[in-house]
């Protein structure tokens, strides 16, 4: 069995069904996409810093709702101190290399957002995972070098009639 991670869209889309004007398509995609995973048997880590992202709009009161759905269908994996190690490698790297002034500039985003893909791609790379599925372009270019990143599988839906 293989082990693959998630980025925090896939999970807003096919787990909150939640998503922003014109992605609604993703909602149906998203579900199509993890029930494929499942039916190939892949396990799927999940970084705390992701739950962490998806509570963000949650009230307080549904935390633990969405915390038990996740805990039963996913691996939960923190951020620890090889995670940290590896953080520190990698965000090392993509600054000696200039990849960090390059996502800033060419994506607009903050040091913090990059933190947070450091953190999630560290996670990865520690659980030696055989991808991160992920929306974001962003974290294709920060991963690379040290985890593959590929978008997620795209499925026929049908759309119905009536």
């Amino acid at each position: 069995m293989s082990l693959v991670c998630l980025d925090t869209h896939i999970l807003i889309w096919g787990i909150k069904g939640e998503c922003k004007p014109g992605e609604e398509r993703m909602i149906a995609q998203a579900k199509k996409f993890l029930q494929w995973l499942d039916d190939e048997k892949k396990n799927i880590i999940i970084p705390s810093i992701v739950i962490s992202e998806l509570l963000l709009p949650v009230p307080v009161e549904e935390h633990n709702k969405l915390l038990n759905l996740i805990q039963k269908k996913f691996i939960v994996s923190s951020f620890d101190s090889l995670a940290a190690q590896a953080f520190a490698k990698i965000w090392q790297s993509k600054k000696n290399d200039g990849s960090v002034e390059r996502l800033k500039t060419d994506y607009k985003l903050t040091k913090t957002h990059l933190k947070i893909d450091c953190q999630i791609v560290a996670i990865a790379y520690t659980n030696q995972v055989d991808c991160i599925y992920s929306h974001d372009e962003d974290m294709q270019k920060f991963a690379q070098g040290f985890v593959d990143v590929k978008p997620m599988q795209e499925f026929a839906i049908q759309i119905p009639l009536l």
